[in-house]
């Protein structure tokens, strides 16, 4: 069955879209009438849209410019790369106790086939497979608040996951780390895992910050 989309979430995830693939660039305006007539809709659920992107911290709103993608900050996203190395180390912490050895067959399948999106160049595809990869540990979880805060993490830093095409070397760091963990995880040694996950997270910033200043997310 297909999943009901209102007005608003089609034109918010459109536009989540564009930013993210650098078709809107830091700094660019927004403007709601001319999204409106492109989408064929009102400028109400483009408002209530755009509105969405501003609490994502995606869009700042003034009075006298309107809407205008916003420029992450290294600040910004170091802050927020810590906070998911924390949470998703003490996740991955107590999963150790939940995961069946299904499960270790299902994100050695996804770790592998992250390895020939690496080997076929596909970043894109890679970066799917990643967090398909760390959910996947997470969705044993007894704890549904800590897991669903994760998943919105995810959700609104989905420009974060852009890292393998920004830092492309990242990714074969990404697989091998991903070994690593698995290893950990099955051989339940618990504070290992714990510190491996936030090291694989506190990687990943230091890559994506360090390409990002001198090359283009687009």
């Amino acid at each position: 069955m297909n999943e009901y989309k209102s007005k608003v979430d089609i034109v918010y995830g459109s536009l989540l879209d564009r930013i993210l693939n650098g078709t809107y660039n830091p700094g660019e305006r927004m403007v709601i009438s001319k999204m409106a007539r492109e989408y064929g809709v009102s400028e109400i659920p483009v408002r209530e849209a755009i509105r969405r992107l501003e609490s994502e911290g995606y869009v700042t709103i003034n009075a006298n410019h309107g809407a205008v993608v916003k420029d992450m900050d290294t600040d910004q996203i170091t802050q927020m790369f810590q906070i998911r190395g924390v949470l998703e180390g003490y996740a991955t912490r107590v999963c150790v106790d939940y995961l069946q050895p299904e499960d270790f067959q299902k994100l050695e399948e996804i770790n592998e086939s992250m390895l020939r999106a690496l080997k076929n160049d596909e970043a894109s595809l890679y970066s799917e497979l990643n967090i398909k990869f760390h959910l996947a540990i997470y969705e044993c979880l007894p704890m549904f608040e800590l897991y669903n805060m994760i998943s919105d993490l995810w959700k609104k830093w989905q420009i974060t996951s852009r890292v393998f095409n920004v830092a492309p070397s990242r990714a074969s760091e990404s697989y091998d780390e991903h070994k690593e963990i698995l290893e950990l995880l099955t051989k339940k040694e618990y504070d290992k895992v714990e510190m491996a996950v936030r090291r694989h997270k506190f990687k990943a910033c230091q890559r994506f910050i360090e390409y990002s200043k001198n090359v283009s997310l687009k």
